[in-house]
């Protein structure tokens, strides 16, 4: 019997960008995702509808002033190389807005050449409106449904107290790794709150496998709406390793034990938990009549996020 993979992330390697727009210009490396749009403007605090506590004197302003997209805008920083990262800033988030749904947020994996099929992003957006949600997507539809290929939506049933009920400031944060050869994940938090279901997915052959990191607003309408931002910071993840190799770690700011992905109908399935503390950890697989069937786990384990892959072996 094969012993469980083991595998804990390492803290990201280093801090690759960050921009809170105190010098009241953007960063030149900006560009506009769909060619010929408004790019990304530095505007004073005073131009949100709400001012960010300890937001400084400056934002970023974002949105698609012409609808020549729609009223969807994206920019997006990073070389389209660039894998492995997680993204996180303060987004303006709009809850019932009166001229219908608006929807502010991050992307990774942006990709805007036609060329070889790559042009894609994957977007986590707040859609609070009656759908209460916050989906995370691709650009690529289906010709015929012209539904996303790739989404998933975190409803607020079941992530209870997290999602707002008025405009505000949040914090938003993705975090992406090829967890095999042929997988990507993503992890999708919500003002520090890790996101039920996640982490989440994407093995389709046409994924992005890496791409830039960027913002993103969306209202169907004459003018799209205004998206503002601040305090975007992007880490560089490690390779995982094993436990025994691993050191300072980055502590989850929660206990969480995900959703098994992908379901155990396959060969194998992954289990991630977090742990915020040091402590004896035992994970126990159960039969649906309660009889035990695997201990994957039975340690006393250090704070950080682990991985374990069972391939469905009995003990």
């Amino acid at each position: 019997t094969s012993l469980p993979a083991i595998q804990k992330f390492q803290k990201p390697s280093s801090t690759i960008f960050t921009e809170d727009f105190e010098s009241g210009t953007a960063d030149a490396g900006w560009f506009p995702f769909y060619a010929g749009e408004e790019n990304i403007t530095s505007k004073p605090m005073t131009d949100a509808p709400q001012a960010l506590t300890g937001g400084g004197n400056y934002l970023a302003w974002v949105q698609d002033v012409d609808a020549s997209y729609t009223g969807s805008s994206v920019v997006i920083n990073g070389a389209s190389n660039l894998a492995n990262y997680s993204i996180e800033a303060d987004v303006y988030c709009y809850v019932n807005h009166p001229q219908g749904s608006a929807y502010t947020g991050l992307v990774v994996y942006a990709n805007p050449d036609t060329a070889g099929g790559k042009r894609d992003f994957y977007k986590l957006r707040a859609d609070f409106d009656a759908s209460n949600r916050i989906n995370f997507s691709g650009l690529k539809s289906d010709p015929n449904t012209f539904l996303p290929l790739f989404s998933k939506d975190f409803k607020g049933v079941d992530n209870p107290g997290i999602f707002p009920t008025a405009d505000g400031w949040h914090k938003m944060k993705i975090e992406v790794f090829a967890t095999s050869p042929n997988e990507t994940s993503f992890w999708c938090y919500f003002d520090g709150t890790l996101l039920a279901g996640c982490p989440i997915a994407d093995t389709t052959s046409t994924r992005n496998t890496s791409g830039s990191f960027g913002l993103y607003t969306f209202q169907m309408d004459a003018d799209g709406i205004a998206g503002y931002f601040d305090n975007i910071v992007v880490k560089q993840f490690q390779s995982p390793t094993s436990v025994e190799d691993y050191d300072a770690p980055e502590i989850p700011e929660n206990m969480y034990l995900s959703q098994n992905y992908p379901n155990p109908f396959n060969p194998t399935t992954n289990i991630i938990y977090n742990l915020k503390e040091a402590q004896d950890v035992q994970l126990v697989i159960y039969d649906i009549l309660g009889e035990k069937v695997k201990t994957l786990v039975s340690q006393y384990q250090s704070p950080g996020q682990y991985t374990i892959s069972w391939n469905g072996q009995n003990d």
